[in-house]
């Protein structure tokens, strides 16, 4: 190997690198290979870290022999199918995608270190475990070729690492690989016309698609790749908030259930846009501060490809340059959006935002499930230093569970929600559907299952008709619920972010208010928030009912925290305002 010219990486970032390399370090010790570290992409994560320090010559031969080491025990995994043995998934071609990523850009970076690199490295024992990470690929690289996939982003990553391998192999393999990330391709990146990814998820933008995206762009030549990572960026920055995190309720993956997710993990997306592109360089300084970042992949960029180098130096001089807010502000900006697909509506401003959601997937389905959006949460907002986490409508009507709209409407300043409905009672089986021995066929249908042969039955339905009207204002919102259908209980949950105190409510429980004669004060910082409702709230369960499909299985998808509840009974509408004092 003959040492390169060191591309300039920030000091602070190398750092971070040694210490996620110690966290390795310490994490593994004197243990077996089914400890702290077991799994094949930890293991390389491991071994990545070690070179990337290596290779900003901050490693040394200790490292040397624990990247050997881990080495031994990812090779130990390989199945003989070039797959790996552990993971999320069984024998599967996508998770050992994740893997066979980062063994491309470790061996890809060892064959070419900078002369400041660290002598393992550049010497025998660098170019020993390059050879076997070669391996490890060469060995991997049919199975990804033949494997299928079963998630969007799955695709973007096979290829990206089919991509990725075929840069290091020649003849027959490294065309295979080519043309099958091509197949992949083929099919059109889901991206909508508003930049979102169909599962709509800030993790799998930020640590999948981004990347893979990127990969692909520029090892095919394809620039409408990187475009769409581009379009993408900018829909996270317009959901995301002056604490450095963008928003995951509308997302159809596991971090739905998070409150938001922070920026730090887009460094290196933001980065690259960052010489043509403002907002990104704004973006990527700030995102150098914020939680997430890793910084043995920026590390590795900067060290391996002159181009990230450079867009990393340019976030890393915007960043000594300003402050927090200064990059917070070029960042987001001031402005409204909707985001029609999935129905989401934000207007954001220095600390102030509101967003109104709308586009649950769970009343087309019919069901909760994995991979649709469930979360029934349809309004945050801030005003000042009080933050309103969540505000979800619970009822009770026949275990359907909350409020999730299947109307979507942007009137100016004022969202309306709706969502119709309905259960059945069932009459009597008409006679020639009657069977002697009373085995009907087991169905279900919507709500429950039974072996009452209800497709066969008339029925008769009761109807719930819901519509959520939310005027948004400059000191916060009016909320008018309007209900038709039968007499039943009704709790509109809001749930604030940490550090507030409220005034004038009644407690029901541990961490948990009910609004009940006059207004409720909601403290936080120098901020205090008014809720107010008319009528006022009667004495109705103050409490949130995921439905069947969670109390069924004794779970639930309901939030913590301090929560305020405006209780009332249907048919009818209740007003509820939300002010900043």
């Amino acid at each position: 190997m003959t040492p390169t010219s060191a591309a300039p990486c920030s000091p602070a970032l190398v750092r971070a690198a040694r210490a996620a390399l110690d966290a390795h370090l310490l994490a593994d010790g004197p243990v077996a290979a089914d400890a702290p570290l077991a799994g094949h992409r930890a293991w390389m994560r491991a071994v990545k870290a070690a070179v990337v320090v290596g290779l900003a010559g901050q490693a040394g031969e200790r490292d040397a022999a624990a990247a050997s080491r881990w080495l031994s025990r990812l090779e130990a995994l390989q199945v003989a199918d070039g797959l790996f043995a552990t993971g999320d998934n069984l024998a599967s071609p996508p998770d050992s995608a994740f893997t066979i990523t980062d063994v491309a850009a470790t061996v890809a970076a060892l064959r070419r270190p900078p002369a400041t690199a660290a002598a393992w490295v550049a010497g025998a024992a660098g170019t020993a475990l390059g050879a076997r990470l070669e391996e490890v690929l060469c060995r991997a690289v049919p199975a990804l070729v033949a494997g299928g996939v079963h998630t969007p982003n799955h695709r973007w990553e096979v290829a990206g690492a089919l991509v990725g391998a075929a840069a290091l192999l020649e003849g027959p393999a490294a065309t295979a690989a080519v043309e099958r990330a091509q197949q992949w391709l083929a099919e059109g990146i889901d991206i909508d016309a508003d930049g979102l990814y169909s599962e709509r998820s800030a993790i799998y933008a930020a640590h999948v698609s981004g990347p893979a995206l990127l990969l692909l762009a520029e090892r095919l030549g394809r620039p409408a790749l990187s475009e769409s990572v581009h379009t993408n960026l900018h829909s996270v920055l317009d959901l995301s908030t002056p604490r450095g995190t963008t928003e995951t309720l509308h997302s159809r993956r596991q971090d739905q259930r998070d409150a938001q997710f922070p920026l730090g993990p887009f460094l290196t997306l933001f980065a690259r846009f960052a010489p043509t592109c403002d907002r990104c360089r704004d973006a990527a300084a700030w995102a150098l501060r914020l939680p997430g970042v890793d910084p043995v992949d920026a590390v590795l960029r900067c060290l391996a490809e002159g181009d990230a180098a450079a867009c990393l130096t340019l976030a890393d001089e915007r960043a000594a340059a300003a402050t927090d807010a200064e990059l917070a502000a070029g960042a987001l900006g001031s402005s409204e959006r909707t985001w029609g697909t999935a129905r989401v509506w934000r207007r954001w401003g220095g600390a102030d935002w509101t967003l109104v959601y709308g586009g649950s997937d769970v009343p087309a389905a019919g069901r909760v499930a994995s991979g649709l959006a469930c979360n029934p949460t349809f309004l945050r907002l801030a005003r000042g230093d009080v933050e309103v986490a969540s505000v979800r409508l619970s009822r009770d009507f026949f275990g359907l569970g909350p409020f999730r709209a299947t109307g979507f409407h942007v009137e100016g300043d004022r969202i309306v929600l709706s969502e119709q409905l309905a259960a059945s009672y069932y009459q009597p089986l008409p006679v020639d559907a009657h069977r002697p021995d009373g085995d009907y066929a087991l169905e279900f249908e919507g709500r429950f299952a039974s072996a009452m042969a209800f497709s066969q039955r008339p029925r008769e339905e009761l109807r719930l008709e819901t519509q959520v009207v939310v005027d948004v204002s400059v000191d916060g919102v009016d909320l008018e619920v309007r209900t038709e259908g039968p007499a039943t209980g009704h709790a509109l949950e809001i749930a604030f972010a940490d550090g507030v105190r409220l005034e004038g409510a009644e407690p029901v429980g541990p961490q948990v208010d009910r609004l009940a004669a006059g207004p409720v004060v909601v403290r936080g910082g120098d901020s205090a928030l008014t809720v107010t409702a008319l009528p006022g709230g009667d004495s109705s369960p103050a409490v949130y009912s995921p439905g069947e499909a969670y109390e069924f299985l004794g779970g639930t998808d309901a939030v913590g925290g301090r929560r305020l509840y405006v209780t009332w009974s249907s048919p009818g509408t209740q007003r509820v305002t939300l002010r900043l004092r």
